[in-house]
């Protein structure tokens, strides 16, 4: 893999170097195991989501960065007039630059967990009048280089976690003889052990905490490799959605089928009640708000 090159996003980076050369505005339909979507605003990338990876939503909601109260009425407010990103900022719910971390985190999670998973092909489709952005983009975007440079920096990480039989499938168990107590453990650390029981992903855990697939799968290598967790026998079967951490079967016993997602978990029902429109309110592609200038790229122990 070529560190900073097009080769290190694969077909994703061989795409977006010739789309970036034409300034190109749209959407980078990515297929694979999930795959996903990249938009595409004169040449950069400004927001990606894949199933394998929380969005900026998952990472606010779920983490507890953002009440659930507090994004459902900025979003009543903000979102029909294209200011969800400024609505958040000035109700003091989540500050500027944060907010910004947190949307380029999501950003570089959902690329590296597409090009994790396996990129077929890769279809680009040009902006159209109806065409739509999430509401949460990272302006005025990413170019393809740095992209390129953060997806390889993540991706040699990944081929040390093969090597100790970590992917994003395995269902990581704690160890046949119990690790010592994890006194003065980090919270993330402990949140991992807690939801690590054998019937979730890496990505699963990600999606119930909160937190960027890459941060929990660093997390779970360092404890495989301490011994504290073990990884299950059988992996997961293809990616579906999370598992919500309260979920449980009628027998009481934790949830063993197919993850799914609960429905509502974005309020958009009421908030279509508030708006009285008959569809969730979105992003015209070229007629953005730009955010502050773009935040300090987050690190492994932030993302």
């Amino acid at each position: 893999m070529t560190a900073g090159g097009p080769e290190a996003l694969g077909e994703i980076g061989r795409s977006l170097l010739r789309l970036s050369r034409e300034g190109f505005s749209g959407v980078l339909r990515v297929e694979g195991g999930p795959g996903g979507a990249l938009w595409i605003r004169d040449g950069l990338v400004v927001a990606a989501t894949t199933p394998a990876a929380p969005g900026p939503e998952s990472l606010l909601l779920r983490s507890g960065r953002v009440s659930e109260k507090d994004w459902t009425d900025a979003y009543a407010t903000g979102a029909p007039a294209d200011r969800l990103a400024a609505e958040l900022a000035g109700r003091e719910v989540i500050g500027e630059a944060a907010l910004e971390a947190v949307c380029l985190a999501a950003l570089f999670d959902a690329v590296f967990a597409m090009v994790l998973s396996g990129v077929e092909s890769c279809a680009a489709e040009p902006v159209g009048p109806g065409d739509r952005l999430p509401l949460l983009p990272v302006l005025p975007g990413i170019g393809h280089e740095r992209l390129a440079r953060e997806t390889a920096r993540r991706m040699e990480h990944a081929e040390r976690w093969r090597r100790l039989g970590l992917s994003m499938r395995v269902r990581p168990v704690p160890p046949a003889v119990p690790a010592p107590t994890l006194l003065g453990a980090d919270r993330i650390r402990r949140a991992v052990l807690e939801r690590a029981t054998g019937r979730r992903t890496p990505r699963d855990i990600a999606f119930v905490l909160g937190k960027g697939l890459f941060a929990v799968m660093s997390e779970i290598a360092r404890m495989l490799e301490e011994r504290v967790l073990d990884l299950g026998e059988s992996a997961a079967p293809a990616v579906g959605a999370p598992v919500p951490a309260s979920e449980e079967d009628a027998d009481g016993s934790a949830a063993t089928r197919l993850p799914r997602r609960r429905p509502g978990t974005s309020k958009i029902n009421e908030v279509l009640a508030l708006t009285g429109g008959g569809q969730a309110p979105t992003r015209p592609l070229l007629a953005l708000r730009s955010l502050p200038p773009e935040a300090e790229e987050v690190g492994p122990a932030g993302e």
